[in-house]
């Protein structure tokens, strides 16, 4: 009997996260091997955000950056970038206490911005992404998912 021909799947090249997906994987993939240092470069660079910008800046650009994610459709890769990338710091707290939450939450604003980055504002993108950036170095790995040079261009040397 001969065989029918069958698709197979193809591949859109777009994965959990949207277009940027391996930059998001790459994050969440980090933040499950932070050092105690790293963790503490992120507290240090997230409260300097804080104390530079205020938290109504930080509020705002949170506000934002959802809202842009409802207007683009890309609310539920926002919200599963953000909480796979909590979940995987979460999962790799060491047991002493520390200041761990904002930790975390600077750890999920990261990867929630790369999901946006091509539809966000620069400046919220900086505000979300920054600490990350400063305390860890770049986002993305060569290949698919790099974030768009010209948008933010000091986020990805």
């Amino acid at each position: 009997m001969p065989q029918r021909w069958r698709p197979a799947p193809v591949s859109t090249g777009v994965g959990k996260y949207g277009g940027t997906n391996t930059a998001v994987a790459h994050l969440i993939r980090r933040a499950g091997e932070l050092t105690m240092d790293e963790a503490a470069d992120i507290y240090h660079a997230r409260a300097t955000r804080l104390l530079i910008d205020g938290p109504a800046a930080d509020r705002r650009a949170l506000v934002n950056a959802k809202r842009t994610a409802v207007r683009t459709r890309r609310l539920p890769e926002y919200e599963e970038a953000r909480h796979a990338a909590a979940s995987a710091w979460r999962a790799a707290l060491p047991e002493v206490q520390g200041p761990w939450l904002i930790v975390g939450s600077a750890i999920a604003n990261a990867a929630g911005a790369l999901v946006l980055h091509d539809v966000l504002d620069p400046k919220e993108i900086i505000a979300l992404l920054g600490p990350w950036r400063q305390a860890i170095g770049s986002t993305v790995p060569v290949g698919p998912g790099q974030l768009r040079h010209e948008v933010v261009p000091q986020l990805v040397r």
